[in-house]
């Protein structure tokens, strides 16, 4: 029997909320019709006026390309075709007659073997010795060495704060000097954070009685303290470890490379394995160690054929663990708001869409808590049971809930650093805000005798290694981090650890292409090494704030990163090592990625001019493999060397990788959304908005008032020092490749155009192009409060402008098309971060742009067949000459770098993109964008 056509599709029976929502939002995915043809929709007329495209057309003329030059290119392109024709294996072999290796040198050996004899005769060496005898690697010290020599590669597992990472490299470098080879000895020892490198360096460097940078060193990104060249230990990123292998991929001046934390499964970290298992037969010598928490110890065996292994004991003393049942239980706090019934009852009717949403929010969390409830009735008392249906019970929602912990603690526990699990850097900032101001009896009694250390990887350094010092007497040290003390840093002295159970991850999905930052709970492992932060000195107690029933539903252990982010820096660093075949490669990771992700990231790198139609490494794809940066922020900053705007430039650079340095206390959310406002100075740009911030800080820096202006501006004057240190390791990379003259960002030469506020906008469209996104309609409320975007990408049908973002209710754009960097999903599609762009600057930098008719015999100019605009065919033709000419120069500089000269040849081509640019100015295309209506409130 037939459906009734007009009969309505029900949903199936079971559905619940959101399940509800996402079956009729498929369902109607699989009614819309495609159209069997792309309806052009013609944007704003682009033609230009005859006497400025006459002044485009004499830049034109007046740039030469001669016949020397276009020699000159084929000339390099050769050359550069012929360093990329051999593959990994004979890049391999092509190195290995010519890189430094290790030799053998009596001198250094006896020389570095007495002084080693010296300081075992030091009262302090003994002492600090005696203290490292305790240690479980210790305990096998011999077990490990024989291992080392019998196998070149050795998997090493030890729980957390066992001392692997400290140990084993002096073990193998002790070994060394004493046999008289000290001078072949130089070990690298990987990190997948920064803050582990520099401080595992540190303390490997106290217990060697020596400073930093004699036979123990590190090398981060914009800092490094190396060591000698021989009988020495080296600690890095492993991000630094993949950079080294492009110059020298046989580790010829190396004799051991520990890889540690891999059961983190960062994506660095996963290659890394991959590439060792394609080097080690080439260099037989070569000893690799792998280190691993006891997370899959047995599938990274088996990835280097069931390699031998090394078990080591970790946690020195018992860590008791108390569930959120039993903490509430015991601190008798339960001031929880979220009760689902509870809000069921008292909501209003008005609200019911948000009582909808709600309710789906809460159905999993009922389905979890209430089987539970109903097994520990018996255990707890009514009042738990009763705190524990509500959802803001469990994680961080709820901060007062863990200023009471802490402060518990503090009035009730033995002395002891407490250290605290948090999800990422806003809760951090808001728990620290908390316990400086405390509101209850308790918190206001103890507030004065705790010391505060937040811990983040993306702090600076130098505000980090304040966390390792002991506190004064009376006092008690309170840590809030990240997952950064979770494996990679040891603080010795504490016994209480509290499990927010939260975490940060970054997810992609590789049907949409996007990239997500998100908030999800840790998993099994993370669990067990947050246990193990406890207990270093004395026995202690870790607090999970959530239930046993929660830690049920936990999954055993993270997925790899690999399988979790887009690829495109990766596919960059394994051209840059003479991959040819990405896809096969890829496919030899111990977690191979989609097929489709490794496509999406090619195609990028295909349309931003990183990699030929064939997916060859071009010239420009090279140097943006040696940026330590997103390939589209990389384009950016090699634009804005050539075009001399590198200041403004590098500042939105380093913002988009580093962080803003805005923070956010709690209850001023409007003044710091005011103050970005004010310092965007309507230019309708978050990027732009960087660099104007780093400017006022400048002046202020120049008055010696730059604390004022960052407490009066809520902003982190560590994150704007950072910034500006990022900006200066991005000038010297560009004078090191020589696309500029100067390493000084700053430097008048590299900025006589860093003003062009139109310029700027089109080199920020160069970069983060083919991110671009459509404001078809702004609407405003009659209350003229809020403003309403209609705003989508190609791929998507409606984004929103995140409300952070400098562009999120305004209501009048001179432009409504816009680049942006990078999406978000939460609550709905974010936008993180947009700058308004004109039509031009797409044209110009964008790709696949044609001319055609429309269906009613319009003319037009399209980018990426995406968006299209009016155009008369004498601009069309001048545009289309122009880009010509700009590809041509992009290449030259890409193979010879060397600075556009003012009033060169070359210079013309830039004078004339900055003639039609200008007309940005000059025109209000605003009217032919939309009109803005009116909504009923």
């Amino acid at each position: 029997m037939e459906r009734n056509p007009r009969e309505r599709i029900r949903h199936p029976p079971g559905l619940r909320g959101r399940a509800i929502g996402l079956f009729y939002r498929n369902l109607s995915k699989r009614k819309r019709p495609k159209p069997e043809t792309q309806a052009i929709r013609l944007g704003p007329c682009v033609s230009v006026p005859q006497t400025v495209l006459a002044k485009v057309e004499e830049s034109l003329r007046k740039f030469e390309q001669s016949c020397e030059d276009e020699q000159v290119l084929k000339d390099f392109e050769a050359q550069f075709r012929h360093l990329l024709c051999a593959d990994f294996e004979e890049f391999i072999l092509s190195t290995k007659s010519s890189n430094y290796e290790l030799m053998n040198n009596e001198l250094q050996n006896q020389r570095y073997k007495s002084e080693l004899l010296a300081k075992e005769r030091d009262p302090d060496f003994q002492q600090r010795y005696e203290q490292r005898l305790k240690l479980p690697a210790m305990k096998q010290n011999e077990r490990i060495l024989e291992a080392i020599k019998a196998n070149q590669v050795l998997l090493i597992v030890g729980s957390t704060g066992c001392g692997k990472t400290t140990q084993v490299p002096q073990l193998i470098l002790d070994d060394y000097i004493f046999n008289n080879r000290g001078s072949q000895c130089h070990v690298v020892c990987t990190q997948p954070r920064r803050i582990s490198a520099v401080t595992v360096a540190e303390r490997v460097a106290y217990e060697r009685l020596e400073k930093l940078g004699v036979s123990v060193g590190y090398q981060i990104r914009l800092e490094s303290e190396m060591p000698r060249d021989s009988g020495s230990i080296l600690y890095c990123t492993t991000g630094v470890l993949l950079q080294k292998l492009q110059s020298d991929p046989l580790m010829s001046a190396v004799s051991a490379v520990i890889i540690d934390e891999i059961h983190e499964r960062g994506v660095e970290t996963d290659l890394l394995l991959a590439l060792f298992k394609f080097i080690l037969p080439h260099r037989p010598e070569l000893k690799v160690i792998l280190m691993s928490a006891t997370v899959s110890e047995h599938e990274f065996s088996a990835y280097f054929n069931n390699c031998c292994t090394i078990n080591i004991e970790g946690t020195m003393f018992p860590v008791k663990v108390n569930y959120l049942e039993d903490i509430i239980q015991e601190t008798g706090y339960t001031r929880f708001r979220n009760n689902p019934h509870e809000f069921a009852r008292n909501k209003p009717r008005h609200q019911a869409n948000q009582l909808d949403r709600q309710s789906a929010a809460n159905f999993d969390y009922n389905a979890m808590i209430e089987p539970y409830l109903r097994h520990i009735r018996n255990q707890y008392d009514a009042q738990v049971l009763q705190a524990l249906r509500c959802t803001d019970s469990e994680g961080c929602e709820n901060l007062q809930f863990l200023e009471h912990l802490i402060f518990y603690i503090c009035d009730t526990k033995p002395p002891g650093a407490i250290l605290v699990f948090l999800p990422g850097y806003d809760k951090i900032s808001k728990l620290n805000t908390i316990l400086q101001n405390p509101t209850s009896p308790v918190g206001q009694r103890y507030s004065r005798k705790i010391q505060v250390y937040p811990l983040h990887s993306m702090m600076p350094t130098m505000f980090q290694k304040n966390v390792f010092q002991p506190p004064p007497p009376g006092m008690r040290k309170v840590i809030l981090s990240t997952t950064v003390a979770e494996t990679s840093v040891t603080i010795d002295d504490v016994v209480y650890v509290i499990n927010s159970g939260r975490m940060k991850t970054n997810n992609y999905n590789v049907e949409a292409n996007l990239q997500m930052l998100e908030e999800t709970w840790v998993t099994k492992a993370n669990t067990q090494q947050r246990k193990g932060r406890a207990g270093r000195v004395q026995p202690g107690i870790c607090y999970n704030l959530f239930s046993r029933a929660r830690e049920r539903t936990m999954i055993d252990q993270i997925v790899p990163e690999i399988l979790r982010c887009k690829l495109e820096s990766t596919i960059l660093n394994l051209k840059m090592l003479h991959v040819k075949d990405v896809h096969h490669f890829l496919s030899t990771l111990i977690s191979p990625p989609d097929k489709q992700a490794i496509v999406n990231g090619i195609n990028l790198l295909k349309r931003i001019n990183a990699l030929d139609v064939e997916g060859t490494l071009t010239p420009l794809g090279m140097h943006l493999a040696r940026l330590p940066v997103d390939p589209q922020i990389g384009k950016m900053l090699v634009m804005s060397a050539l075009f001399r705007c590198l200041d403004p430039i590098s500042s939105v650079a380093a913002g988009l990788s580093f962080k803003s340095p805005f923070y956010v206390p709690l209850g001023k959310e409007k003044d710091v959304d005011r103050i970005r406002r004010h310092l965007s100075a309507n230019q309708r740009s978050d990027h732009l908005m960087i660099d104007n911030v780093v400017l006022n800080y400048r002046e202020a820096l120049e008055d010696n008032c730059e604390r004022d202006f960052c407490y009066n501006n809520f902003l982190s004057l560590g994150t704007l020092q950072q910034l500006e240190q990022m900006k200066k390791q991005f000038a010297s990379l560009l004078r090191a490749s020589s696309f500029t003259d100067s390493g000084h960002c700053s430097a008048k030469s590299s900025n006589e155009n860093s003003r062009n506020i139109p310029l700027l906008r089109a080199i920020i469209a160069a970069g983060l192009y083919p991110n671009m996104a459509f404001l078809s309609k702004v609407r405003r409320t009659r209350n003229h409060v809020n403003a309403i975007h209609h705003l989508t990408t190609p791929e998507e049908r409606r984004v929103n402008f995140h409300p952070c973002s400098v562009n999120s209710n305004e209501a009048s754009f001179d432009s409504h098309y816009f680049v942006y960097f990078q999406k978000q999903k939460s609550s709905s599609l974010y936008l993180l971060d947009a700058t308004m762009v004109f039509p031009m600057a797409l044209i110009i930098f964008g790709d696949g742009v044609e001319t055609g008719y429309t269906e009613n015999k319009i003319f037009y100019i399209s980018v990426g067949r995406t968006y299209f605009f009016k155009c008369d065919p004498g601009t069309a033709k001048v545009i289309l000459e122009l880009r010509k000419r700009l590809e041509w120069l992009m290449q030259k500089r890409a193979l010879n770098p060397s600075p556009i000269l003012p009033n060169s040849s070359e210079d013309y081509i830039v004078k004339a993109i900055q003639i039609l640019l200008s007309l940005d100015d000059v025109y209000d295309y605003s009217d032919q964008y939309m009109s803005s209506d009116e909504e009923q409130n």
